[in-house]
């Protein structure tokens, strides 16, 4: 696909709906070469409880002090019919918009999109904002008051954190794993 999402290959089979995530955030990103948009099940529900995502464990260190939300139904008021999905050009770079700069938008009842410089770095941005979120609602449970990082915490957490290559490996190596156990049973 180019940036605007038309398939190059004019014989190319059936696009995503959703393209228009990807297309519009490179648009207006030019320091992103990669988006992941998921349905993780541990970040919806602080888009549809409006409780902000917050940086809350050491490796989720790149989100900001709270993650931006997507809400559908801002960038569609004036339209009669209107989803939750990102299927045009228009929903695509209102989602970049409120993107912003941050690496991670939630996208209210449907999930969220994930940027970085590279697939690496994406990937592990994605199984990291996943993790935090699952740890924020459970500390959540315990007590409504949580202790996010703050501000110097995550300025210094660009300096402390970890190369992204070693949980890439973990992941990489976990995946091999439960492929060949899979294959055994």
């Amino acid at each position: 696909l180019d940036l605007d999402c038309v398939p190059i290959d004019p014989q190319a089979p059936r696009t995503n709906g959703e393209r228009f995530i990807h297309g519009e955030i490179y648009k207006a990103r030019p320091d992103v070469n990669a988006v992941i948009h998921t349905h993780s099940m541990g970040v919806i529900p602080f888009g549809v409880a409006g409780v902000p995502l917050r940086p809350v464990v050491a490796q989720a260190g790149f989100l900001p002090l709270e993650t931006p939300l997507f809400e559908a139904r801002e960038a569609q008021q004036d339209q009669k019919e209107r989803g939750l999905l990102v299927r045009s050009p228009k929903l695509g770079a209102y989602l970049a918009k409120k993107l912003g700069n941050a690496p991670v938008i939630l996208m209210r009842g449907h999930g969220n999109a994930v940027v970085a410089d590279s697939v690496r770095r994406a990937t592990v941005r994605a199984v990291y904002t996943e993790i935090n979120a699952r740890v924020q609602l459970e500390a959540m449970r315990l007590s409504a008051s949580i202790t996010p990082m703050d501000q110097p915490e995550l300025d210094y957490n660009t300096i402390e954190n970890f190369d992204v290559e070693r949980p890439w490996d973990n992941f990489r190596r976990k995946l091999r794993s439960e492929e060949h156990t899979s294959e055994l049973q």
